[in-house]
C-alpha cells in the first residue's frame, strides 16, 4: 500500500447544467429574412442552374457509355450560416443527405429527390409558411461549379497532381464514402413496452446494414467498370466506410467529380520510419533479468518485429502471441543497424537504459510482438492501416496498451479525421484500450536543407509540412513528442537546441481542429549541427541508451539512434506502471494520470505559451508524480459516466489551517478531464466529430458551494436554480492557464475544450483559498440524439510549491465524506 495514495473525489450532485452559447443567426441570415424575395429568387436560380447542369451531365454520360448514376441523386455543395445552422436536423427537411461537413459553413450533400425538397423549402421561405419558414435564410449559397469537388475531396498532394493524372495509369488511393442512418438507443429490458421497442431497434439495425451493403455494392459497380482492384476490405464507421483501391486515372477522375457519396480521396501514403543519420556506438553488458510478475500487463509493440531471443528481452516476450502481419511470417526485427521494434520494446522495459543496473532486474511488463514493417522500415501498400489496427486489437483482446511508433512521412490532414486515426479512436472508445503514438520525425536531411535555406531552429518546426504525422491527430490516443535530454559542443559540432528544448526532429502540433497535440513529450534524443556548415548528424552523448538487435552485428545496447519512436515507449512504460496500480479502472483514468503528472519544461510551466503547447503538449510526465503523492501534494480522482445535458459537481474542501490570512505561500491546483465518445468521420471540429462532448469549469474566488451550485446547475431533481449573474461577474476568477475559451486564459490561441484530454492549472496564494473549491463536468450535445453514457475520468491535484507545509493528511481527513449519488 502506498503511503500517500490517490484519493477518491466526492461527487456532490447530479443535475442539468447551465450551458451557455448556441449561436444566434448571423447578420447575413437576418438580412436574408428582411430581403426574403430577393434571397428566395437567388436560391431558386442557383437550384435551377444546378439541376440543368446535372441533367446535362447524365445525358452526356449515357452518350459516352460511362457508369450509370441515378439522375435523382444530385450532388450539392452548399454554404450555410456557420454560427447557428443545425446541419443534421435542417437538411432532413430539405431531403438532402449530409455527405460531409467542412470549414466555414460549407457542406457537401446529396439530394435524393432531384432537388425537389430543396425547392419546396425555398418556396416555404418565400411564402412564409410553416414553423420552419425562415430556415432557408441560413442557406446562403447553392454552388454549381464542379471545381469545389477537387478542392474539398482530394488530399493536398492529389490536388497538386490533379491536372497531370493520366487516364490509363494506375493509382493507389484511399477512398471514403458517406453512409449514415440514425439508430435509436437500445432499449432497457426494464422499460415498459420493451418487446415492441427491441423489435424496432433490431429493424433499424437491419436497415442500417442494408444501407451499407447497398452503398458498397453501388460503389463497387461504379469502380469495377474502370477495372478497379480492391486492396483492402471495407472499414465501416458510424457514418461512412473506407477502403484502399487501385484504379485507372480515368476512373479516379470520375469518382471524384461525379460519385455523389464520396467525401475523401487521398494518396496511399507511405508509412514507416523517418531516417535519421546515426552514429554507431554500442556496448555489451550482462545483467540478470527476472520474468514479469503474474499481474504485469502486456504491451503490444506494433513495429518492425523484435529480436525475441535477445538476452535483455527474452524474459518478457510472449512468444506464443507473436505475429507478423506481412506476407513474410517471420517475427524477427530485420531492420539493419540495430533494428527498430527491438529498440522500442527495450525502451518500454528499460526506459532509462541498462547502464548502472547492478542487481537482478525485474522486467516490468510482458511484450507482444506485432510485426507490420518490412526490413526497409516500411508498411507495404497492400496493408490498409485502419483495417490493420482493428485486426491487431482483435488478436490481442486481453491487452490494454498498444505502442505505435510508426506514422506517415507527411503531415496529417486537418479537415477530417483520417480513417487511420478515426479507427484508433473507435477502438479506444469501444474496447477501453489506449494507443500510445509518436508524433513522427523530420528527417536529418530535411533539417539540413532548412538550415541551408536560412530557416533556423526552432522556426522550421512550425512550417505546415512539419505538423504531426497521421495518425498522431487521433483524439483519444496518448500522443508523444521528443525533447533534448542533454546538449553537446566539441568545437566542431553543437547541439540543435538546449536541454529540455524540443528535439529538432520532433513534429509539432496543434492537432486537428485545435486539439492540443502532442499530449506529452519524453526524452528521445537530439541532433547536432556542424558549427561551420549545415550538416546534421547524431552523437552518442545526446542519444538515448537503447536495446539493439544484434541480427546484423553490434552490441546488445547502445546510444546510436534517436527519434520520437523512442520517446513514445517511455510513456508507454508509465502507462503500464499505472495499469499495474489501477487494473480495474478504465483507460481514461490512466490517460488523465499521465497528463496530470506532466510539467512543461523550463519557464513554460509558470508562463506557458501557444508555441510551447505546440511543441510539448502538457510537458514531460514524471512517473514519481504520476503514481505517488507526498506530504505536500494530494491527488483526488473520480471516474464515472455522463450524458449530454447532464452535469456532475465535485467539491474539494480546504482545511481552515491552510487558509490562514497570516500565511502566504503558493498553492498549485491542477485539473485534468479525460473522456471518449463515439465519432463520425464526415464531421468537422471536435464538437461535431463526437457524439457527446464534455468540458469542465470551476467556482470563483470567494464563491460558496451553494452559490456555485446555483450557477452550475439550472435544474436539480426537478427544482429550478437561479443565480445572481451581476454578483457572480464581480467575483474574480482563478487564473487558469488555458481557460474554457481561447481568450479567457493566460495562453491565447488555444483552449482546453477543443481536446478530449483537458488539463489546466492555476497557482493560488494560500490566503485566497476558499472553504471549498468546486468543479463541474458537463455533457454537451454532439451528433447523437440518444444521449448515451460517456465515460470520463476527472483528476484534481493540490500541491504546495514554495513552503514546507504538509497538506496531504489534513486535506484527506477534511474530505472523508460519503459520496452522494
Amino acid at each position: 500500500m502506498e503511503k500517500f495514495p490517490h484519493l477518491k473525489l466526492a461527487q456532490k450532485i447530479t443535475g442539468s447544467p447551465r450551458l451557455f452559447g448556441g449561436g444566434d443567426k448571423s447578420q447575413r441570415s437576418k438580412e436574408n429574412i428582411e430581403n426574403r424575395r430577393y434571397h428566395a429568387n437567388h436560391l431558386n436560380q442557383q437550384t435551377n442552374q444546378l439541376k440543368q447542369l446535372w441533367d446535362e451531365n447524365i445525358v452526356k454520360r449515357q452518350e459516352l457509355g460511362l457508369p450509370d448514376l441515378n439522375p435523382n441523386i444530385v450532388p450539392v455543395f452548399l454554404k450555410v450560416d456557420p454560427s447557428s445552422f443545425d446541419v443534421e436536423a435542417a437538411f432532413a427537411g430539405f431531403n438532402i443527405n449530409v455527405i460531409s461537413e467542412n470549414e466555414d459553413g460549407y457542406i457537401i450533400g446529396a439530394s435524393f429527390d432531384g432537388l425537389q425538397g430543396l425547392r419546396e423549402k425555398i418556396n416555404r421561405f418565400l411564402e412564409e409558411k410553416g414553423r420552419d419558414k425562415d430556415q432557408a435564410s441560413q442557406l446562403w449559397e447553392i454552388l454549381s461549379e464542379k471545381k469545389w469537388r477537387t478542392e474539398y475531396i482530394l488530399s493536398e498532394a492529389l490536388l497538386r497532381e490533379w491536372d497531370t493524372i493520366i487516364d490509363e495509369e494506375l493509382y493507389i488511393v484511399d477512398v471514403a464514402i458517406a453512409c449514415y442512418k440514425q439508430i435509436m438507443q437500445e432499449p432497457d429490458p426494464k422499460v415498459r413496452g420493451y418487446d415492441k421497442k427491441i423489435q424496432e431497434y433490431r429493424s433499424q439495425l437491419i436497415a442500417k446494414d442494408e444501407l451499407f451493403a447497398e452503398r458498397q455494392s453501388d460503389f463497387e459497380r461504379f469502380v469495377f467498370e474502370y477495372s478497379a482492384e480492391f486492396l483492402s476490405s471495407y472499414l465501416e464507421s458510424n457514418d461512412s466506410f473506407s477502403c484502399r483501391i487501385e484504379i485507372a486515372g480515368k476512373g479516379l477522375k470520375d469518382i471524384v467529380i461525379n460519385y455523389p457519396f464520396i467525401f475523401e480521396v487521398t494518396e496511399a501514403c507511405e508509412v514507416g520510419l523517418g531516417e535519421i543519420n546515426s552514429e554507431s556506438e554500442f556496448n555489451d553488458y550482462g545483467i540478470n533479468t527476472l520474468v514479469p510478475t503474474h499481474d504485469s500487463p502486456s504491451i503490444v509493440v506494433i513495429d518492425s518485429g523484435i529480436q525475441e531471443d535477445h538476452n535483455l528481452l527474452i524474459g518478457a516476450i510472449d512468444v506464443a502471441r507473436s505475429r507478423s502481419y506481412l506476407k513474410d511470417v517471420q517475427v524477427a526485427d530485420f531492420v539493419a543497424g540495430g533494428g527498430h521494434g527491438t529498440r522500442v520494446a527495450g525502451a518500454i522495459l528499460y526506459p532509462n537504459g541498462v547502464t548502472g543496473i547492478t542487481e537482478d532486474y525485474q522486467l516490468p511488463f510482458f511484450i507482444r510482438n506485432s510485426r507490420v514493417l518490412d526490413h526497409n522500415r516500411k508498411l507495404p501498400l497492400y496493408i490498409y492501416p485502419p483495417i490493420l489496427m482493428t485486426t491487431i486489437v482483435n488478436d490481442n483482446r486481453d491487452c490494454k496498451i498498444f505502442n505505435l511508433s510508426i506514422s506517415t512521412k507527411v503531415p496529417c490532414r486537418i479537415r477530417h479525421m483520417s480513417a487511420w486515426a478515426s479507427s484508433i479512436d473507435t477502438l479506444i472508445h469501444r474496447e477501453d484500450i489506449l494507443f500510445v503514438i509518436s508524433v513522427g520525425n523530420i528527417t536529418a536531411r530535411d533539417i539540413s536543407h532548412y538550415f541551408a535555406k536560412g530557416d533556423n531552429y526552432p522556426d522550421y518546426l512550425f512550417k505546415p509540412e512539419n505538423r504531426i504525422a497521421n495518425p498522431a491527430q487521433s483524439s483519444f490516443a496518448l500522443v508523444v513528442g521528443s525533447i533534448n535530454h542533454s546538449d553537446f559542443n566539441d568545437g566542431l559540432w553543437a547541439s540543435i537546441g538546449n536541454v529540455h528544448e524540443v528535439s529538432p526532429f520532433s513534429r509539432v502540433g496543434t492537432g486537428i481542429w485545435g486539439m492540443i497535440k502532442p499530449d506529452v513529450v519524453e526524452f528521445g534524443g537530439g541532433l547536432v549541427k556542424m558549427i561551420t556548415g549545415n550538416l546534421v548528424s547524431t552523437k552518442s552523448q545526446i542519444s538515448p541508451e537503447l536495446i539493439r538487435s544484434t541480427l546484423h552485428g553490434g552490441g546488445h545496447y547502445g546510444n546510436d539512434d534517436v527519434g520520437t519512436s523512442y520517446a513514445t515507449p517511455k510513456v508507454a512504460h508509465i502507462v503500464g506502471q499505472l495499469l499495474k496500480l489501477y487494473p480495474d479502472e478504465g483507460m481514461n483514468l490512466i490517460r488523465a494520470f499521465v497528463v496530470q503528472g506532466a510539467r512543461l519544461p523550463n519557464m513554460l510551466f509558470n508562463n506557458p505559451t501557444f508555441e510551447g503547447f505546440r511543441q510539448f503538449g502538457y510537458g514531460v510526465p514524471s512517473l514519481e508524480r504520476v503514481v505517488n503523492n507526498t506530504p505536500h501534494r494530494v491527488t483526488f480522482y473520480n471516474t464515472n459516466t455522463i450524458q449530454a445535458e447532464e452535469g456532475h459537481i465535485f467539491s474539494l474542501k480546504i482545511p481552515e489551517s491552510l487558509r490562514s490570512q497570516g500565511d502566504d505561500y503558493s498553492v498549485l491546483v491542477e485539473v485534468t478531464l479525460s473522456y471518449t465518445a463515439e465519432t463520425r468521420r464526415t464531421r468537422q471540429k471536435t464538437k461535431s466529430y463526437l457524439a457527446t462532448w464534455l468540458d469542465w469549469n470551476s467556482s470563483k474566488k470567494g464563491e460558496t458551494y451553494r452559490d456555485y451550485e446555483d450557477f452550475a446547475m439550472k435544474e436539480i431533481k426537478g427544482t429550478v436554480n437561479h443565480y445572481d449573474n451581476v454578483a457572480r461577474n464581480l467575483l474574480p476568477s482563478w487564473d487558469w492557464k488555458l481557460g474554457e475559451r481561447n481568450n479567457w486564459g493566460q495562453v491565447r490561441g488555444v483552449r482546453r475544450n477543443d481536446s478530449t484530454l483537458q488539463k489546466d492549472w492555476t497557482i493560488i496564494r494560500s490566503f485566497d483559498l476558499t472553504e471549498e473549491i468546486c468543479f463541474s463536468v458537463r455533457g454537451h450535445k454532439g451528433w447523437d440524439k440518444n444521449k448515451k453514457d460517456i465515460p470520463y475520468a476527472f483528476v484534481v491535484t493540490i500541491e504546495i510549491l514554495d513552503a514546507n507545509v504538509e497538506i496531504y493528511e489534513a486535506i484527506r481527513i477534511e474530505n472523508e465524506v460519503e459520496i452522494e449519488t
